[in-house]
């Protein structure tokens, strides 16, 4: 099969499926639009569905461990898709990426210890310094005129002055659409050096990186005894979220064997059956389908942009450089999230609010593009009802 615009103008039926996306009382009302988690409505690869459903028919389903083809399979991806290199030994697994942002936090500071983050950012970085009993340290990233978002070094050197020893970064950045150049890594990871402070890199979004931007990992910027790891995963790359398989991945041993300690103290374990076939097949076999995704991700942004104008004239739209999301700016029609996110609610679409990523997001909505063009053009055609009805209120 082609993976061309037709596939995935489709899109596919979700509903009954248990998916949080569409099925999830407490977000949805009846008939409306999803433009909220990260979770695209494309089916998957037909290669990946493939391997599924031969592992199912073996009639044995017991303990599973983790093989070199696993690890040799993200290996192949790494260097295909981004030049990459990484050794077997650099590699161990984990369920899902949000559990590697936990395990660092508690294996690499005590409760009370400062974390650094760049904000706004996804909601769990946040969540997993302060669950644990950690202070966030939030450097708010910059906002130039031309609504593209920067990295405060001065704040984040004050951050790493005052006692910060472990920094998570987001990259590419979620939400702001942001891919991390390679001078501005550089700047950061020299900065990192000079204060001797962990960076954990979230990098599940790096293959959305849209040209002429290309997508940098940590784990290219440094050298064996550097403080850099990185989290990668197939899961928004493949739309595979629910079988739950990521890696941690790092030139530094010691990194590693101190990260396993605290997972195996803390009985996480990595081995789901479907997990690893799924994700070995979507390593291995999933190129072509991934080509496709991105020239139509590519196009949905660019008709996001064009339904911007028409629908939300008001509206700021963030450059969308990397991953399937765009940040909007509607604090010209509401500052309050809470009041956009009820009347978009109450028009017939769904959104992740601002609010989310940290009070720098109030009056903000972050809008998933990862769907069929018709899908994402009728929520934000509703969006525009919704903030009609906003100005006639004021």
């Amino acid at each position: 099969m082609r993976y061309d615009r037709s596939f995935f103008d489709k899109g596919l039926e979700r509903h009954g499926t248990a998916c949080v996306k569409w099925d999830s009382r407490d977000m949805m009302p009846e008939g409306a639009v999803p433009l909220w988690v990260a979770d695209m409505d494309f089916a998957c690869a037909d290669e990946i569905v493939e391997a599924l459903q031969k592992r199912a028919a073996h009639p044995c389903y017991g303990y599973t461990m983790v093989t070199e083809e696993d690890t040799d399979a993200l290996r192949g991806f790494l260097r295909r898709r981004h030049g990459l290199e990484v050794r077997r030994e650099e590699i161990g697994m984990l369920p899902c990426v949000v559990t590697g942002l936990k395990a660092v936090v508690n294996a690499y500071t005590r409760p009370g210890d400062p974390v650094a983050i760049l904000t706004p950012v996804y909601g769990p970085f946040t969540f997993s310094i302060e669950s644990n009993g950690r202070k966030a340290v939030r450097v708010e990233l910059i906002r130039d005129e031309s609504l593209r978002y920067h990295i405060d070094f001065e704040s984040l050197e004050k951050a790493f002055q005052s006692g910060v020893r472990l920094f998570l970064l987001c990259s590419p950045h979620n939400p702001v659409s942001r891919v991390w150049g390679k001078e501005e890594l550089d700047h950061l990871l020299s900065l990192c050096q000079k204060y001797h402070v962990l960076v954990a890199s979230d990098e599940i979004h790096a293959e959305f990186a849209f040209a002429p931007n290309t997508f940098v990992s940590v784990l290219s910027m440094t050298g064996p005894e550097d403080l850099a790891l990185s989290f990668m995963s197939a899961s928004k790359t493949f739309n595979i979220a629910g079988l739950e398989q990521a890696a941690m991945i790092s030139r530094n041993p010691d990194v590693l064997r101190t990260l396993n300690r605290y997972l195996e103290s803390a009985g996480v374990v990595s081995g789901n059956i479907f997990a690893l076939e799924g994700t070995r097949a979507a390593y291995t076999y999933g190129d072509a389908w991934l080509d496709g995704l991105m020239d139509y991700l590519r196009q949905n942004a660019a008709l996001l942009e064009d339904a911007v104008r028409e629908h939300l004239p008001k509206a700021l739209l963030t450059p969308v450089e990397g991953t399937y999301l765009a940040w909007v700016d509607l604090r010209a029609y509401s500052e309050s999230c809470d009041l956009l996110e009820r009347k978009f609610r109450e028009h017939g679409v769904v959104l992740t609010g601002g609010s989310f990523f940290g009070p720098e997001g109030e009056g903000f909505m972050r809008v998933n593009f990862g769907c069929p063009a018709a899908q994402m053009l009728e929520g934000l055609r509703r969006m525009g009802e919704a903030v009609k009805d906003i100005e006639m209120t004021k």
